[in-house]
């Protein structure tokens, strides 16, 4: 009797639906010198059963303030190494410390197995000596966030 239950078990076992969707643990943090970029549930969409979550994005500088500032965010397609870029796309001149932006709801396709977020920006311009500004020194940072 016991082998007929534990027979019937690990039948029951395999025959069992496996879910291969992977989804982003939330709230997720991840810190630069920089930036803190906050990963969270979506303030109101749950997004499209079996082929996209939804997701906020909040992206907060503190540090000191950065110029020309740039943020962009990529997911891959799985077994491929192309990224596509999503929605939550920001630019802006002067971003203060503690300034925050927030992307309340932005759609990621179930099959994706990572998000780039890309942040770029500058120093404060230069004055040169003929009256002219240039641009200041450039800056770079990627985060990724997997499931």
């Amino acid at each position: 009797m016991k082998k007929i239950r534990m027979l019937m078990l690990l039948l029951f076992t395999f025959m069992l639906p496996i879910d291969t969707k992977a989804e982003f643990k939330v709230p997720a943090i991840e810190e630069t010198e920089q930036w803190k970029i906050e990963l969270l549930e979506p303030s109101n969409d749950k997004g499209e059963v079996g082929k996209f979550e939804v997701y906020s994005l909040l992206v907060t500088n503190k540090g000191k303030k950065a110029y020309n500032a740039s943020l962009e965010v990529y997911r891959n397609e799985a077994g491929t190494n192309k990224m596509f870029g999503l929605a939550p796309q920001m630019k802006d001149d002067l971003v203060e410390t503690n300034q925050f932006f927030s992307f309340s709801n932005f759609p990621v396709k179930v099959e994706t197995e990572k998000l780039e977020i890309v942040l770029t920006w500058e120093d404060e311009p230069v004055q040169l000596k003929d009256g002219y500004k240039s641009s200041g020194r450039k800056y770079k940072e990627t985060v990724i966030f997997t499931p």
